[in-house]
């Protein structure tokens, strides 16, 4: 398959080092006087693969982008490590290292699922980002009581252990995502950016660069850790843009009311899971709405 999209170098590459003996590479696109966006991933995916709807962002904004632990730019790592009280402590060190390395200004983090949780999380905790957009987060689902959320942990991870983790091709990789249900709605040529940026030849074909196993161990505690969200607690401007509930590949949030409004949520119809390589273009304008909201467009 012809390359649609191509990952455009970054202006600069920040080295990060993290507890465990662990480092992320932070890279820096963009406009540096435009407002600060720091993006992320979901689990088992990278920061890069986002890129048909961080292009449009990039132009207008201070945009650094990271990946997790054991994902796209980093080393595998110790899977121990692979825990979210370890993300949020993550999270604090990127922070004050961008404001260093960059200088310190308001920072709007976009984050989805995995990398959206631990935000909502570091917020609770700690705080730090002048705003968050968030998509599809793996907010608890309504009438779920602690059992179920330990099934559908446990169930995802083990799924997760059965996946193909090795593919002889870029071009298998693909027919293989293309294959895929829940992929059906991806903008043309995503999943040969999807194959770019989260395969590492490995001497005999290809293997993911987020072992399968370290996907999965992340998946056992996924969540556990939503049910510790209190969004009282997260004193940041929030926008949540969810997935549509009606799809089969979605994230269901609360439907309590008052959560839905302190969360400023919203969901995108027809969009899945992958609502940011579905429908770039809209997600954008409610970035780009956000960052106004918050005065920092």
């Amino acid at each position: 398959m012809a390359r649609i999209w191509s990952v455009p170098e970054p202006a600069e590459v920040l080295a990060v080092e993290l507890t465990n003996g662990a480092e992320v590479q932070v890279r820096r696109h963009g406009n540096p006087a435009g407002p600060r966006v720091i993006l992320s991933h979901g689990c088992g995916l990278a920061a890069d693969m986002y890129l048909p709807y961080w292009l449009l962002l990039k132009d207008s904004v201070d945009l650094l982008v990271f990946d997790f632990r054991s994902h796209g730019w980093n080393p595998e790592g110790d899977p121990a490590s692979l825990n979210f009280p370890t993300f949020v402590d993550d999270y604090d060190v990127v922070l004050r290292s961008i404001g260093q390395r960059f200088g310190e200004k308001p920072a709007v983090g976009v984050f989805h699922s995995m990398s959206a949780l631990t935000a909502l999380l570091f917020e609770q905790q700690r705080g730090g980002f002048a705003g968050l957009v968030l998509f599809d987060p793996p907010i608890q689902p309504p009438g779920r009581n602690p059992e179920d959320m330990v099934y559908i942990s446990e169930h995802m991870s083990r799924g997760m252990r059965r996946r193909q983790d090795r593919f002889e091709s870029h071009d298998d990789y693909i027919a293989h995502m293309d294959a895929n249900p829940a992929y059906q709605r991806l903008r043309l040529g995503v999943s040969a950016l999807m194959a770019e940026t989260l395969l590492r030849p490995d001497g005999e074909g290809y293997a993911l660069r987020c072992p399968k196993e370290h996907e999965a161990q992340i998946y056992e505690y996924f969540y556990g850790w939503s049910m510790q969200i209190d969004t009282e607690q997260v004193k940041c401007p929030i926008r949540v843009v969810g997935s549509d509930p009606t799809t089969s590949f979605s994230f269901m949030p609360s439907i309590d009311f008052g959560e839905m409004v302190r969360m400023n949520y919203d969901f995108l119809p027809e969009a899945t899971h992958m609502l940011q390589l579905e429908e770039p273009e809209r997600c954008v304008e409610i970035t780009f709405q956000f960052l106004s909201e918050v005065g920092l467009l």
